[in-house]
């Protein structure tokens, strides 16, 4: 192995977590202080910042979804090789001094679509602030994500893995994520695009197992009843019941279940398009149990299904989708041959014939 000369500041890429904390007034001291000594030594840089925020001036736009925004930088992101300029840009002074008035104005929806023109604007010009992201950014990162009911976010994680975090769900990183391992907990459900590192293993505990990346991309599904599941789309996925000690490999296409009980089951070639259609905000049940389907239901409506003992604890096939929040309980109420009590957003699925009680 011969030695390389360590990483240095470049005017060909950029760090935009450390220029999206600097232009928020975040990050650490040091963080910041590295930032304003490359804006001081490169006139240029403080010019497109300062032509940015003068653009920022026009009508508040509507903020937009947050997949949205993952769209559309990951399109200009994948044109920015192709956006250098043949020349060198002109370089236009700007006073440095002044960017710290910016930053009020740089926040929430408008940042985000300020990062993307800058992108491209930028081509050859922004810098990488390769000291910062090892020193400081690793303290300044969130180690706790979480969505709300019926919500669906997009994030990316230090490591540069893309998540998709399911509605009513939480992934919390462990405090030494990017040393000598990436381990998360998860409750609820997420989809991983994993950024393979052999020497740091990509790890997620889940109550009922622990999922080991081998280079892939991969989904779980976690409930209430302690049990998981894993589809995988590409790669493979080591599997560890946390109660039996079991385990299995999961390669591309097989589906694995871990019942509450602990007990690891794998279905080879079985994943279909059903398992991951909640990424696209439907829900599909296919032979599943009512309590499975009550966890996903409070996750992704708010809501509380309660079956009355003496129904049948049959499985359900039933697709639902972001408008069907109204018609849940009286769907499910159907296909237990029971009838619907809504007491406020409690669902109860009682036996006919049932007597009210008295409040």
């Amino acid at each position: 192995m011969t030695n390389q000369d360590p990483p240095r500041d470049t005017p060909q890429s950029a760090d935009w977590d450390a220029l999206a904390r600097f232009v928020a007034g975040e990050g650490t001291p040091d963080e910041r202080a590295h930032v304003q000594r490359q804006l001081a030594s490169e006139p240029a840089h403080a010019a497109l910042l300062h032509s940015l925020d003068q653009a920022l001036q026009a009508p508040e736009p509507v903020p937009p979804m947050a997949s949205e925004v993952e769209a559309a930088l990951a399109v200009v992101l994948a044109r920015r090789d192709e956006a250098r300029p043949s020349a060198p840009p002109r370089r236009v002074p700007a006073p440095v001094t002044s960017l710290d008035a910016y930053r009020s104005r740089w926040r929430g929806a408008r940042m985000l679509a300020a990062a993307a023109v800058l992108v491209v604007a930028g081509a050859g010009l922004l810098w990488k602030t390769v000291a910062a992201r090892d020193d400081a950014s690793s303290a300044a990162a969130p180690s706790r994500f979480s969505t709300q009911v019926g919500a669906l976010d997009s994030l990316r994680l230090p490591d540069g893995t893309r998540v998709l975090l399911g509605p009513g769900s939480e992934l919390a990183l462990h405090a030494d994520f990017g040393g000598a391992s990436r381990e998360m907990t998860l409750k609820g459900e997420a989809r991983f695009d994993v950024v393979h590192d052999e020497a740091r293993p990509f790890i997620v505990h889940t109550d009922a197992a622990t999922f080991r990346d081998i280079g892939t991309v991969f989904a779980i599904h976690t409930d209430a009843g302690n049990g998981a599941r894993v589809v995988v789309t590409e790669g493979s996925v080591s599997v560890v019941s946390r109660k039996l000690n079991t385990s299995a490999t999961v390669g591309a296409g097989d589906r694995a279940t871990i019942a509450a009980e602990g007990a690891l089951s794998v279905e080879r070639a079985a994943a279909t398009s059903d398992d991951l259609a909640w990424t696209t905000g439907k829900l599909i049940f296919r032979d599943a149990p009512v309590a499975q389907v009550a966890e996903d239901i409070r996750r992704w409506y708010g809501l509380e299904l309660r079956v009355d003992s003496g129904l049948p604890t049959g499985r359900l096939n039933v697709t639902f989708d972001r408008a069907s929040a109204g018609s849940v309980g009286t769907i499910v109420a159907a296909m237990l041959g029971g009838e619907l009590r809504d007491e406020g957003g409690v669902l109860h699925i009682m036996a006919k014939g049932t007597p009210v009680r008295p409040k």
